[in-house]
């Protein structure tokens, strides 16, 4: 029983001599937490103000060609059209749209559209306001500064030398180039604004929600409904590239079976009024020959004007449908910084380093104390 209970017992008087080193320091703790604290609070108070704006869309994944065959047979069911036919799936899923909305291509987009300011109630692109109306915590100033006079001072050496290069514009030109080339500043533009967009897929099956973090409310809720419109253009040209391109090859065989159809009715009839009472053989076979010429002509103007209508079904068919369940607000709220979990975080921190200065000094006085030389 001895034996068992001894190392219990070591245990108890080891958690016992903590507590009453940490206790004996508890000064050391408190003034560590206390400036944390103001650490903390000047973080919390040097940080601009996030506003969020959030938007939930329901998306259309599957095609629904039953819809369309019944609108066919209110049309008389027109023949030789046949919309059961799936077409292949889609490659772009509801769950890659997240990506889409992070790619350079899309943001350049977004880095075009209109955005007017609340405070000077000046309209300026996207652009133009992540390069002239946001503002970075005192943090960051603080660590941009050591970074650039510590790691960064042999490229300002050089810089200098080399002379001040030429700015680059903040507007982004839409590059249709590949690949595509990008400046150092449109380069970091495009990466601040993929931090501030977040897209994830709903709880529910075909939902969407898309949030955008900026520090003026009135343009994080316009540039969500910005990111929502670009999303579903994209989406949409994407769907219906194959179906419009169809569409405009039929249009364009139609209007030419048409003239072909006209000319040869007219001429049909022509002959026709200019030969009424004519018996001749010779003049029955140009007749003949102008008859068949016509029912050849109507014959492909009438399967091209089916195939005209179910083109234009095909396009309404691919076309997405993209249903806003909860419309992007204007925030009334900060969304950052969180003052109350900046400031525990910090107090949390200084009293772990305050005990770690206690144990700390302990060790450094057994080592000390324990030297041989």
């Amino acid at each position: 029983m001895t034996t068992e209970n001894k190392p219990i017992e070591t245990d108890e008087i080891d958690l016992i001599e903590v507590v009453k080193k940490i206790w004996a320091g508890r000064k050391i703790v408190y003034k560590s937490m206390a400036m944390c604290f103001v650490l903390g609070l000047i973080v919390a108070l040097g940080s601009p103000k996030e506003y969020k704006a959030e938007v939930t869309l329901l998306v259309e994944t599957s095609n629904n060609s039953g819809g369309m065959s019944g609108l066919l047979q209110q049309f008389g069911g027109l023949a030789g059209i046949n919309m059961s036919g799936s077409s292949s799936p889609d490659a772009l899923q509801p769950d890659l749209y997240p990506d889409v909305i992070k790619s350079t291509p899309f943001l350049m987009e977004v880095m075009q559209q209109k955005v007017t300011e609340t405070k000077y109630d000046s309209t300026l692109t996207v652009s133009q306001y992540l390069s002239n109306h946001i503002k970075s915590s005192l943090l960051s100033k603080i660590i941009g500064i050591v970074m650039d006079y510590t790691i960064g001072l042999p490229g300002k050496i050089i810089g200098a030398i080399r002379g001040k290069p030429k700015e680059d514009s903040p507007l982004l030109a839409k590059n249709k180039t590949h690949p595509l080339k990008l400046t150092q500043k449109q380069s970091s533009l495009i990466n601040s604004l993929a931090g501030r967009i977040k897209a994830k897929n709903g709880e529910s099956d075909n939902t969407l929600i898309i949030s955008v973090e900026m520090q003026d409310p009135l343009v994080a809720a316009q540039l969500t409904d910005s990111v929502v419109t670009s999303l579903t253009k994209y989406i949409t040209e994407y769907r219906t590239h194959k179906a419009k391109n169809d569409l405009k090859f039929v249009a364009n065989s139609h209007a030419e079976a048409e003239a072909k159809y006209k000319r040869a009715q007219e001429a049909l009839a022509y002959y026709s009024d200019q030969n009424k009472n004519v018996i001749l053989a010779s003049a029955r076979s140009q007749e003949q020959r102008l008859q068949a010429e016509y029912n050849l002509a109507f014959g492909v103007y009438n399967t091209l004007s089916q195939q005209l209508e179910q083109s234009k079904f095909k396009v309404q068919q691919e076309t997405p449908v993209f249903k806003v369940i909860n419309p992007a607000m204007v925030p009334l709220r900060k969304s950052k910084p969180s003052t109350s979990l900046i400031l525990m975080g910090m107090l949390f921190l200084g009293g772990f380093v305050g005990v770690g200065i206690i144990f700390g000094k302990t060790l450094y006085k057994n080592l000390n104390t324990s030297k041989l030389f």
